[in-house]
C-alpha cells in the first residue's frame, strides 16, 4: 500500500478538501482563492509544480511551485502548449506518457480550465487514479470560486455539491475506520451542521430525529413536529435599500436567521432536535407530552421578549405549525414534517388575511 492509496491518507485529504471548500465560500479576492488552491496542491496532492489555465471572461495563466505559491505564468512555460491543446480539445492532447506528469480539465469534455501537475516520483495506476480525482476536485472548487468572483454571479452551488459529496464520503470512511481519530469525528459533525446557525442541517435532523421518533413510538411517548418560517425576511432586505449593497443585505439577513435560531433553541429543551432546513425554514422534533399549542405559545412569548429586549432594526416574527405524532400509526417522520409545514402555511395565510 502506497501513501496515495492509504485509507487514512484519503481521510486526511477529505478533511483538507472540506476545509478548502468552506474557506473558498468566504473569499472575495481572486488572489486569495489562488492561495487556497496552491495550498491544497502542496499539502494534499504534494505536487512539485503545477500550471493552471482558465479560459473565460478573464483568462488566467498561473503557475505554482512546490510550496503552492501562485505566480503569473507565461507562454514560455514548458507545459503551456500541452495545457492549451487540452483547452482547444485537440486530438491526443490528454495523452501523457510521463507517469510523473498529469493533466486534468473541467468540464471533462470541452474544458474551460486545465490543471497540469508534476511530481518527482511516478505512481502506479491505482495511485494515479487517486491523484487524478484529487486534482480534479481541487480544480473544480478553485474554478467555481474564481468564476463566482469574476462574474459576480453565484456559482457556489457547485462548491456546495462538492462539499456534500465529500462530507458523505468522509462519513463512510469514518464508519469503516471505526472512529479512527478526532479529525474524522469532526468531519462527521461538520457534515450534519448548518454553518450559519450552528444547528443541525436537514441531514443532521433526520439522523437524530429518526432515532428519537422510533424510540418514542416503541414507548408510546408524546412527541411533536414543529415547522417554522421567518416572516418578512425579504422585507428586511428591501428596507435596507439597494444602496446598502449586497454584502450589507446578506449580513442583515444572516443576523435575522441567527436571531430566529436562538429564539427557537431557547423555546425548546436541550434534548429536542432543532434544525435549519435551509433559507429561513426551521424544523424541530420535540419529545414532550404538552399539547402543541402550549409549545407554540412558549415560542410566541420568547419572540415577544426578544423584540422587547434586543435593539434591532427589525421586528423578529416567525410563523409556525405543529403536528402531534400518533405512536399507534405507521406514519413516517417525513410525513409529519410535511403536515407541520402545511400547518405553518395555513397559519401564515391566516395572519395575512
Amino acid at each position: 500500500m502506497t501513501p496515495d492509496t492509504d485509507p487514512g491518507n484519503e481521510v486526511l485529504q477529505l478533511k483538507g478538501l472540506l476545509t478548502m471548500s468552506r474557506e473558498l465560500m468566504q473569499v472575495d479576492e481572486p488572489s486569495r482563492a489562488l492561495v487556497l488552491a496552491g495550498r491544497a496542491l502542496a499539502e494534499l496532492a504534494h505536487v512539485d509544480r503545477a500550471l493552471l489555465l482558465i479560459r473565460g471572461e478573464v483568462s488566467q495563466t498561473v503557475g505554482f511551485d512546490s510550496m503552492g505559491t501562485p505566480r503569473q505564468a507565461f507562454r514560455s512555460h514548458d507545459w503551456y502548449r500541452m495545457a492549451l491543446e487540452q483547452l482547444d480539445g485537440e486530438p491526443g492532447a490528454s495523452a501523457i506518457g510521463d507517469s510523473r506528469t498529469m493533466l486534468v480539465g473541467v468540464p471533462t469534455h470541452h474544458a474551460m480550465a486545465v490543471l497540469a501537475a508534476g511530481w518527482t516520483d511516478g505512481a502506479v495506476s491505482e495511485a494515479r487514479d487517486g491523484r487524478r480525482r484529487l486534482l480534479g476536485t481541487i480544480l473544480e472548487l478553485s474554478v467555481a470560486t474564481l468564476g463566482r468572483i469574476s462574474s459576480r454571479t453565484s456559482l457556489e452551488n457547485l462548491v456546495s455539491t462538492q462539499y456534500e459529496q465529500m462530507a458523505g464520503t468522509a462519513r463512510a470512511h469514518a464508519d469503516e475506520l471505526a472512529r479512527r481519530d478526532e479529525s474524522e469525528r469532526a468531519i462527521r459533525a461538520l457534515a450534519l451542521t448548518d454553518v450559519l446557525t450552528g444547528l443541525n442541517n436537514r441531514r443532521g435532523f433526520y439522523v437524530q430525529a429518526e432515532h428519537m421518533f422510533r424510540l418514542a413510538r416503541r414507548r408510546h411517548a408524546g412527541c411533536t413536529v414543529i415547522y417554522a418560517d421567518i416572516d418578512g425576511l425579504k422585507l428586511v432586505n428591501d428596507q435596507l435599500g439597494h444602496e446598502a449593497g449586497d454584502r450589507l443585505i446578506r449580513e442583515a439577513g444572516d443576523r435575522l436567521i441567527r436571531d430566529a435560531a436562538a429564539v427557537l433553541r431557547e423555546s425548546l429543551r436541550e434534548s429536542d432536535v432543532l434544525a435549519r432546513f435551509g433559507g429561513d425554514e426551521f424544523v424541530a422534533f420535540v419529545l414532550d407530552d404538552a399539547h402543541p399549542r402550549v409549545i407554540l405559545a412558549r415560542l410566541g412569548d420568547n419572540l415577544h421578549a426578544f423584540n422587547l429586549m434586543q435593539d434591532r432594526a427589525y421586528r423578529l416574527a416567525v410563523s409556525a405549525g405543529a403536528v402531534r405524532c400518533d405512536p399507534g400509526k405507521d406514519t413516517a417522520l417525513v410525513d409529519y414534517v410535511q403536515l407541520a409545514d402545511r400547518e405553518m402555511y395555513l397559519h401564515k395565510r391566516s395572519c395575512l388575511h
